[in-house]
């Protein structure tokens, strides 16, 4: 099964209108991003500060993990053979902590992300040369390790992605 690019998925949304009604909703397209050869992807809805029948989100205005007590839901994929491409991941998301065992690829976030890969695979790399292969129907939950993606493969890996944020440590 071909699946189109992350940012040609159809985004239904059911909430309240401004009345209170049950309705579907009109909302605006995802937030992009598309590094060539690396990665890209789109994030179709986030919540920033607390979840609440008052604050359930919206679509974001751009690419970023969840936030403290927020949620992110998208799409991502990694090209065909785009294994090892050094990418400053500061510069797709600066809250990303990165450069873990001497490998600018390798960054960890204050998430726990939620995957299910829909087609293709993909390694997972964790730091001291751990490695799983994901392939469809796999599901993983990423705790805010320390971790980099390679795609060394013939086609494309296509994930759907949860992240959720930790709850930030003044609340604690």
């Amino acid at each position: 099964m071909t699946f189109p690019h992350p940012a040609k998925f159809r985004l239904v949304v059911a909430g309240p209108t401004e009345s209170g009604e049950a309705d579907f909703l009109d909302v605006d397209g995802p937030a992009v991003i598309d590094v060539p050869d690396v990665a890209n992807g789109a994030f179709y809805w986030a919540v920033e500060g607390g979840h609440s029948k008052e604050n359930f989100g919206r679509p974001p205005a751009s690419v970023q993990l969840a936030g403290p007590n927020g949620s992110t839901f998208g799409v991502n994929s990694f090209p065909a053979r785009s294994a090892g491409k050094d990418i400053d991941i500061n510069k797709i998301d600066p809250t990303m902590d990165v450069g873990h065992d001497g490998d600018p690829a390798m960054h960890a976030s204050d998430t726990i992300d939620y995957e299910v890969v829909i087609s293709g695979k993909v390694d997972l790399e964790l730091p001291g040369g751990k490695v799983r292969t994901l392939v469809p129907g796999d599901l993983l939950v990423m705790a805010g390790v320390p971790h980099a993606w390679r795609n060394p493969y013939d086609e494309d890996c296509v994930y759907i992605v949860v992240t959720v944020g930790f709850n930030s440590k003044e609340e604690l």
